[in-house]
This record gives C-alpha cells, sequence and structure tokens, in this order.
C-alpha cells in the first residue's frame, strides 16, 4: 500500500505533481474542496487523466483536512494505492426514496466476497442521510464496517456536491467497498457535547423539522433554554444541539445541529432526523467539551496503531462537523493536530467538514451523527 495527499490552491496551483505512478485499478482517489470552485471541472479532469483506472470519489466541504492542517478555500486529495486488497465503487442519484438507494448498492457491494468496510459520501443537502444510512445497513452482511459522511458548503446551506461516476454531482450518494483478508480498518468516533435540563417528547415533527415539544411549540421551549442566548439565533445555535434519544434505555443519544429556524412556525430544523415520539434534550457544546472528545478519539485511534502498524503505511479519514467547526473557530487546528500527532510517522491524512458524520460512535449500530469527530483508518497487513 502507498498514499499521497496533495493540495491546489489558487492562485499557486498543486503543491506537488500528481503521483500518476500510483495508478491501478485498486486505487482510491478522493476529493474534497470548496462547492463553488470555478476551477472544479478542470481539476477533477486533470485528475482523471492522470490516474484512469482508479476509483475516484468526494465531496464538497468549504474546510479541508490535510496531514494534520485545516485549510479553507482549497482542494485536498489523496491517492491510496492497495497491494493486496480490492475496491468498488457504486453510485445512487436522489429520486425522494433515498433508503431504496442506500439498500441497492449495499446489495450492488456485497454480491462480491470479501466485504471489510464501506465508505459512503452523499449530498449533504439534497440526500436524506438517516434514511440513506439505514438502506445501507439494511443491505451489508453483518461484520462490515460503514463510516463517511455528508457532503457540506461551510454555513451558507446552498450548494453540496459528492463526485460519482467521475464528475460533481448534486444529489448523488456513492459507496465504496473495501476487500481483502489484509486489510485492516479502524474508526472511531466521538462528540462531546453535554445534555442538560429535562427530556421533552416530541409531539410533532416531519423529518428534520420539530414543531412540537411536550405539546408546546418547539422554539418557544428551545428558546426558553437558551435565556440570553436566545437572541444572538440562529448564530448561537451550533452551541446548543439537540441531544436525541430514540434507541433501547441506557444506549447514548444522537446529536442533531440545528440548521434554521422558523419564527412564523415556532419550528426548528436540524442536520438529521427527529422521529416522532423520541425523546429529547438540549446540550452544550463548548470548545473545551469538543477538544476532550477529540483528545478521546485521537487516543483510542493511537491505541489501535499497534507497533506492527509503525511501519505501514495508513490512510487516515477525517469526518467532523461543521458545527464543531463553528464553535471551535481559531482553536479547530487543535482537534486535526491531536489526532496527527498520535498517527504513525507513515499515515497520511485527508478529510472535510461535514453536515453529517456517518460512524458507530459509541452507540451500538451505525448511524448519521452531528457536532461529532470522526476517524475511519486504512491499512494493509
Amino acid at each position: 500500500m502507498d498514499s499521497a495527499v496533495l493540495t491546489w490552491q489558487a492562485p499557486t496551483g498543486w503543491s506537488a505533481p500528481l503521483p500518476a505512478a500510483l495508478d491501478s485499478t485498486a486505487t482510491l482517489v478522493l476529493v474534497f474542496g470548496p462547492p463553488a470552485l470555478d476551477e472544479l471541472s478542470v481539476l477533477v479532469d486533470e485528475i482523471r487523466r492522470a490516474f484512469p483506472r482508479a476509483l475516484l470519489a468526494g465531496a464538497s466541504s468549504d474546510t479541508v483536512i490535510e496531514d494534520g492542517r485545516i485549510g479553507d478555500a482549497r482542494v485536498a486529495v489523496s491517492i491510496t494505492r492497495f497491494d493486496h486488497s480490492q475496491l468498488a465503487l457504486v453510485s445512487a442519484f436522489n429520486d425522494g426514496h433515498d433508503f431504496d438507494g442506500g439498500r441497492r448498492m449495499a446489495h450492488d457491494l456485497a454480491t462480491r466476497r470479501g466485504l471489510v468496510a464501506v465508505l459512503a459520501l452523499a449530498d449533504g443537502l439534497l440526500v436524506d442521510g438517516s434514511e440513506l444510512v439505514r438502506g445501507l445497513l439494511d443491505g451489508l452482511p453483518a461484520g462490515v464496517l460503514l463510516t463517511g459522511g455528508m457532503a457540506a458548503d461551510g454555513t451558507r446551506f446552498d450548494r453540496t456536491w459528492v463526485i460519482a461516476e467521475g464528475v460533481p454531482s448534486r444529489g448523488a450518494a456513492v459507496a465504496i467497498g473495501f476487500y481483502g483478508e489484509r486489510l485492516q480498518v479502524h474508526s472511531v468516533s466521538r462528540g462531546g457535547s453535554v445534555g442538560f435540563g429535562p427530556r421533552r417528547r416530541v409531539t410533532h415533527a416531519q423529518g428534520n423539522v420539530v414543531y412540537e415539544l411536550d405539546g408546546r411549540p418547539a422554539l418557544e421551549l428551545y428558546e426558553q433554554y437558551l435565556g440570553r442566548y436566545a437572541s444572538a439565533l440562529p448564530a448561537s445555535a451550533a452551541h446548543f444541539p439537540l441531544c436525541v434519544y430514540r434507541g433501547a434505555q441506557g444506549e447514548p443519544p444522537l446529536i442533531r445541529y440545528v440548521l434554521g429556524i422558523d419564527r412564523v412556525r415556532q419550528s426548528i430544523t436540524f442536520a438529521g432526523d427527529v422521529p416522532r415520539g423520541s425523546l429529547v434534550q438540549l446540550s452544550r457544546a463548548a470548545r473545551g467539551e469538543l477538544l476532550r472528545a477529540a483528545d478521546q478519539a485521537a487516543h483510542e485511534l493511537g491505541a489501535w496503531c499497534t507497533p506492527a502498524t509503525a511501519d505501514r503505511p495508513l490512510l487516515n479519514i477525517v469526518v467532523s462537523c461543521i458545527g464543531r467547526r463553528v464553535v471551535l473557530g481559531e482553536q479547530t487546528d487543535a482537534e486535526v493536530e491531536l489526532v496527527a500527532q498520535l498517527l504513525p510517522s507513515g499515515a497520511s491524512q485527508i478529510g472535510f467538514y461535514s453536515y453529517g458524520e456517518i460512524a458507530s460512535g459509541q452507540r451500538a449500530t451505525c448511524d448519521m451523527h452531528n457536532m461529532t469527530l470522526t476517524l475511519t483508518t486504512i491499512g494493509e497487513a
């Protein structure tokens, strides 16, 4: 296995020449970059010419991650050639049935033997990430690791894309299958948001829009608990995501980031589904808690990187929530540096800030999360 990470930024261009020698049918090229980049199509064409046999995937994001650093308004590209493993890529386009699309992709990947892990990327605005994940899980064999994330557009929530069938596309989802007995894949996800106040029952909701809690207008209750921070909505909402308890008693909650509010309807829109009948609780996302969670994730990853992997190349894919980017501000670099410091010297790192992270986290099953830092590390024995 061999891996390289490059960046492109105007007006200087590529940080290094594209390593065309890594091209093969067992090469994965990941591209993360700004949603409105004028040069995007030209760059993708250049990458496809350099790696004509490789699998190409990617997602939009204003903030990308590469080798322990974050960068805005730039493109990050990783090229990973596997020596003893195989890859497959499938795609689906939004038709209002994201569960079915996820299940179809999972079935396509599962027709080949030896499936170990799946990395999924999807349009963060036009694809229902929660339904997509449920569909993928429904079609994947037991024991297959599922991770990934939702394409983003910073805090604008205007336009997102995913590279599907070789081109940046809206309303698309892709799933990459990793196959082989010598594959080593590890995933860890941590949040850091701390719940407070009473739990409330969701009495009226539709998808990711909540209208009533305990029979009262959702926004009214939300503002009541925010107190002096309520006047700063919706900007202050990043610091107060929602804990959603929808599983078995004692199971950790899902965290949902607030996308927007509607004062006329007194509703709140979240970056993921909040089912009617579930219990919810307000939470606080402060810098200290988020960085402590990042440190926990980094140390868990570091413990997995045993001395046996120290001299082997690894690809570490980082997906962190745009809400964490908002809360951490100028300290955003810190969570990425915490991870990079505990990676072996031969590891490459790439990632992006997302509208949703696909991971198991501390829950028993995989789901789409918000406000988490998710790490997926891939190597070969």
